[in-house]
């Protein structure tokens, strides 16, 4: 199974202003205290079986949100707010995209993003990327 501690870690090492965190759900990546926030959550995984034969293997395709909230406050049709989750999206995609995680078959490919939550004092975006990656069900020989 892939897991997102190198995602984490490639993130936090560089300089994005930001510290990059895990959460369960969207919920929990809106609940942040301090922005701007960036955090990774786990999506949907898609299996493609195989034929079956003696070494049976899955094409897991898994999706991994990336969560970015920003404070809103300025007026943009006055020309006084700073465009802070474009400033901090770039750099993260940028570490993303085509970046080839630890287990995946696959680069990281990018499936887009959209609003959302807009609160009186937060605008969260989400955008999705994904991987893929084999998953064998073949059961580990022990030897003695």
């Amino acid at each position: 199974m892939l897991t997102l501690e190198p995602w984490l870690e490639r993130l936090n090492a560089t300089d994005l202003g930001v510290q990059a965190s895990l959460a369960a759900d969207v919920s929990a990546a809106q609940q942040v205290k301090a922005l701007p926030s960036l955090t990774l959550i786990s999506g949907r995984e898609r299996v493609t079986h195989q034929e079956r034969h003696p070494h049976t293997r899955h094409k897991v395709t898994t999706e991994v949100m990336v969560v970015t909230g920003v404070a809103r406050f300025g007026s943009a049709r006055f020309g006084t707010a700073k465009d802070q989750l474009a400033a901090l999206r770039q750099p993260v995609l940028s570490q993303l995209i085509y970046w080839q995680p630890p287990g995946a078959e696959l680069p990281i490919r990018w499936n887009g993003g959209q609003l959302l939550a807009l609160t009186g004092s937060a605008l969260f975006w989400v955008d999705v990327v994904s991987t893929d990656y084999w998953w064998n069900d073949q059961p580990q020989e022990i030897t003695p």
